[in-house]
């Protein structure tokens, strides 16, 4: 079983669990000079699990009887054994994106242990983090240059972690871009629009990820890269492009015949010159007011008062 030798380029990530399954069929023995002074240490407690497990036979007593015996490695095998959970693609994901075994534990809600049990029997993958292609050929698999679809949520996580990192990740997994609760009611309408905006994005770039090369999107590819270079290039640079938008908005409404308001330019501040004038403002003229603009013959308007009250009645 030459795949999962230490020293073999394209050896799988849980290589250590794998040589402990050849051992236990009559292999090579483990040993520091051929697996490494921690893989030595792994593989003799994976194989020691193993040979429990075969012996529990899927007896309740025996099987509690294994848990005890090593439960950090117990629930990790647990774990990896079950191929479709999210929590084992998460953990994975995780690691690559550098994230450390208490950091991984604390978002999964799980003990630290088990994390570093995971990491090192089922995904022993942080020595050669750096080496982009063991990560790329070998730990996502073929699956990177066949195509990626959205539900293959797996590999879409492994690829986020390792080329965004940790927060990128996050975003992946939880669907949520840094979009805060709304502190009342009336933040809920903006908290719908980030939420939306932020999906948008999201969805844009698994899209770029997953659409594949072929007869019939070769044009649109060709069309909407074209279309994103003349963006940049009417812009000077992609930074700029984004600060050219709000020089635009900005000089937009520079230009509308109201101004936004403010707490300290309130409407209520605007109306008081009115509240004790004769004259009664129509829905449109009080909407012009508000917004901060001004009526024909506003100054009249503002002066017209009612007749002054006398003891004799009105003058």
């Amino acid at each position: 079983m030459l795949n999962a030798m230490r020293d073999n380029p394209k050896r799988p990530p849980n290589w250590r669990w794998l040589r402990a399954v050849h051992i236990d069929g009559g292999g090579l023995r483990a040993s520091r000079a051929l697996d490494g002074p921690d893989g030595f240490t792994w593989i003799r407690r994976a194989l020691r699990l193993k040979r429990h497990f075969e012996q529990a036979n899927n007896r309740a007593d025996a099987l509690y009887a294994t848990l005890y015996r090593d439960r950090a490695l117990f629930w990790a095998h647990s774990i990896w054994a079950d191929d479709k959970a999210p929590t084992r693609w998460a953990i994975e994901a995780r690691i690559l994106a550098g994230e450390s075994d208490k950091e991984i534990a604390e978002k999964l809600g799980t003990n630290e242990e088990i994390v570093t049990a995971y990491a090192n029997v089922f995904f022993d993958v942080r020595e050669k983090i750096y080496n982009s292609d063991y990560i790329v050929n070998v730990v996502m698999g073929d699956a990177v240059t066949r195509g990626l679809q959205e539900r293959h949520y797996d590999l879409l996580w492994k690829l986020l972690g390792y080329r965004g990192g940790a927060h990128a990740l996050d975003a992946a997994i939880n669907r949520f871009v840094d979009v805060p609760k709304p502190e009342n009611a009336g933040g809920v309408s903006n908290f719908f629009q980030d939420v939306a905006i932020n999906s948008m994005k999201y969805k844009a770039a698994i899209a770029s990820l997953s659409i594949p090369v072929n007869t019939h999107t070769q044009l649109p590819l060709i069309d909407s890269f074209v279309k994103y270079v003349e963006i940049e290039k009417n812009s000077d640079n992609a930074s700029k492009s984004q600060a050219t938008i709000v020089e635009n908005i900005g000089a937009m409404l520079s230009s509308l015949p109201f101004k936004v308001g403010t707490k300290l330019d309130s409407v209520a501040i605007k109306m008081l010159p009115f509240d004790d004038g004769a004259a009664e403002l129509r829905n449109d003229e009080m909407m012009v007011i508000a917004a901060g603009g001004s009526l024909e013959n506003q100054t009249l308007v503002q002066e017209l008062r009612f007749p002054e009250k006398t003891d004799a009645g009105t003058k």
